[in-house]
């Protein structure tokens, strides 16, 4: 049994994990963004208090930066534990024996389990981009 080897597996095992987690946070936190600014956009254009109009008007207009923001750093960790991943993998192939069992499957087995913690954030990452847009557009032409 290669002991180096085994340590390795759990080190890329927890580092899995921590893409898991901060997938499963990034659409916690996007899901919490968007309900928070369709719940925004549904508010009444007048308030009973005047201060929680102008509070509406500035969370319609932030909520999606916020929104980016969060995609933008979770997206940052989710590289920073995939290259982790690819370095530990390379260090587990130079110690790896013939006897030994794969650390990891075929790359391209790899890759498509990238798929969902590459691919999530770009589409909250557009579809934010797309409401910015629009929002923009939106302000010179107001419905009633």
């Amino acid at each position: 049994m290669n002991e180096k080897l085994e340590a390795l597996r759990r080190r890329i095992e927890h580092e899995d994990n921590l893409v898991n987690q901060r997938l499963s946070w990034l659409v916690a936190a996007q899901a919490f963004m968007l309900t928070a600014f369709a719940i925004s956009l549904n508010a009444p254009p007048t308030s009973r208090l005047p201060a929680y109009a102008a509070a509406n008007s500035v969370l319609i207009a932030l909520l999606p930066y916020v929104a980016i923001s969060c995609v933008v750093i979770i997206w940052v960790t989710l590289a920073g534990a995939i290259w982790s991943m690819k370095l530990l993998r390379a260090q587990a192939a130079s110690i790896t024996l013939p006897s030994d069992i794969p650390v990891q499957s075929k790359p391209a087995i790899r890759g498509l389990g990238l798929a969902a913690p590459i691919g999530i954030p770009i589409v909250f990452l557009i579809f934010w981009v797309v409401v910015i847009v629009a929002g923009s557009g939106a302000s010179a032409h107001p419905v009633y």
